[in-house]
């Protein structure tokens, strides 16, 4: 018996040390806190990681004040709530409590503590077995993906455009970031988007919604699905707001090639779109004004000329009548050369104001009663079933104009609405009045001009005409073109000459089909202390 228990006794001493052998292997620090706390076994590891000897660790307890532990969020860790103390305490197991320890000048190991109750034999009463794994590089890699992943957050937040990455089957959204509401105008739908309710298509069909053309928009997604991971899809779309934004769709795939989602950027490009279409109307008024002048220039010099050559006509042709005999051949044919040159000088006349050469005597004038005088000197031409309207305002302030230009234009102006009238005739509405106007009113302006704000005479000309062809509208301006036979071309550039003569401006609005009315706006002339 006694061999027995000699066998027995050397066979369990071959096993404890068999035991302790891979206790000592193990990479987690191991120690056994015995009934009272004190901690009476251990393995290297945990001497390694808590940076202690085993005399310092020897007899220590949970509450040994030399300890000086934190919780993860840097508050005190009492002893009480050690993971050995709770097991100890209650004879429940305690896992993976995360825990700080300060090494003495070495800094701070965070430990994963596990603790489970030992049942007690006949020679131990009931003890703990406590082990721990170092985390602290663990801790350091996720507070680095956590910065990492808070820089990345900060940064998509910080785009003025709107984006979000949807899984490739569910459309499930893996990420938007904070702009994407706003450019979605998604308003109270904000808090499904954050909570993730919102998907793929749910965006779409609210985008859907929101754009003028949505057909347009049904073709871009089609397109988008089918470009897969290939070349992005980019379209533009105009708001029923007013907006104009921008979407690019791009497909993503991992390192082996295995589609993982797709990205949709959505940039609010309202304001680029603006600037540019300013930037091409206005490369088209510089263009305008340019070939307005060079025009300018070679019609004043033509009228000149011609208007010198006139005045040989015309003298030549008063001499050769005044030594005809009354009612002669002679006398007939220079007559008829002395009516055309009349004409010829007309012609000149409306050459030389469309140039802005033409001599200029200014005076304090009314509009309404120049209009008048010219309404009446034309009204015993008109043809059969055109009717004048007259609503001349009798209490305008004064303008400093050429009283005979300011009559030119309002005959141009007239005679131009009266033979857009159709055969049966029609009316024409001749009004004045006085307006107050802001230097962007004059953007729609022929040629735009830059006028200051203040108070502006009207003149409109209206008639119930056939109207006007955009394509015709924007060369009524040009000199010399007409679509009448018989027309000089020269009625609307005369006018728009003459208005911009007297730093005014003009405006047409016309449709085919609807008539044509012309705006004259003259500056009001200077207060002169009393009434024009």
């Amino acid at each position: 018996m006694q061999r027995e228990m000699e066998q027995g006794s050397t066979s369990g001493l071959a096993s404890y040390a068999e035991l302790r052998t891979a206790i000592e292997a193990i990479d987690d620090g191991l120690v056994v806190h015995e009934a009272d706390g004190r901690i009476s076994q251990w393995n290297a590891a945990a001497l390694r990681i808590l940076g202690l000897t085993s005399d310092q660790l020897q007899g220590k307890t949970p509450l040994d004040p030399t300890w000086r532990t934190v919780h993860p969020d840097g508050t005190p860790f009492p002893g009480e709530e050690h993971p050995a103390s709770v097991t100890l305490r209650t004879g429940k197991p305690q896992t993976n409590v995360v825990m700080g320890v300060d090494r003495e000048g070495r800094g701070t190991v965070w430990l994963s503590i596990t603790s489970r109750l030992l049942p007690s034999t006949p020679v131990h009463a009931w003890a703990t077995v406590v082990t721990f794994r170092d985390i602290t590089r663990e801790r350091e890699a996720l507070a680095e993906l956590r910065s990492r992943e808070a820089l990345l957050h900060a940064t998509l937040d910080s785009l003025p455009a709107g984006l979000f990455v949807a899984t490739p089957g569910e459309r499930r959204l893996l990420r938007h970031n904070r702009p994407l509401a706003a450019i979605l105008a998604l308003g109270a739908r904000e808090r499904e988007l954050d909570s993730g309710a919102l998907d793929a298509r749910e965006i779409a069909a609210h985008l859907r919604g929101l754009v003028q053309e949505p057909a347009a928009f049904d073709e871009f997604l089609a397109r988008a699905s089918a470009a897969g991971a290939g070349e992005p899809a980019e379209a533009e779309f105009s708001l029923r707001d007013g907006r104009v934004l921008r979407h690019q769709v791009r497909g993503l795939r991992d390192e082996l090639g295995v589609a993982v989602g797709e990205l949709h950027v959505i940039e609010d490009v309202t304001t680029r779109v603006r600037s540019e279409e300013e930037r091409r109307t206005l490369d088209r008024r510089m263009q305008d004004i340019e070939r307005l002048e060079s025009l300018g220039v070679l019609a004043g010099g033509i009228a000149h000329d011609f208007n010198n050559l006139l005045t040989s006509i015309v003298g030549s042709a008063e001499l050769a009548a005044l030594a005809a005999l009354p009612g002669s051949a002679l006398a007939r044919q220079m007559e008829r050369v002395l009516e055309a040159s009349s004409r010829a000088t007309a012609l000149c006349q409306q050459m030389l104001s469309y140039s802005g050469t033409s001599p200029a005597v200014v005076l304090r004038l009314h509009l309404s009663d120049t209009v008048r005088e010219a309404v009446h000197w034309l009204e015993r031409d008109l043809r059969e079933g055109v009717r004048l309207d007259l609503d001349l305002a009798p209490e305008l302030p004064a303008m400093l104009a050429d009283p005979a230009q300011v009559h030119q234009l309002t005959l141009n102006l007239i005679l131009n609405a009266c033979e857009s009238l159709p055969a049966e005739g029609g009316l024409v509405r001749v009004a004045t009045a006085v307006v107050h106007c802001q230097p962007e009113h004059f953007a729609r302006a022929a040629f735009s001009p830059s006028l200051p704000a203040g108070d502006y005479l009207e003149l409109v000309i209206s008639d119930c005409g056939c109207g006007i062809a955009p394509a015709t509208l924007e060369r009524i301006f040009d000199p010399f073109f007409s679509t009448k036979f018989s027309g000089s071309g020269l009625g609307l550039s005369a006018a728009l000459g003459i208005a911009r003569r007297h730093r005014g401006a003009l405006f047409v609005e016309s449709e085919p089909g609807r008539g044509t009315t012309v705006r004259v706006l003259f500056p009001s002339a200077p207060t002169l202390g009393g009434p024009a």
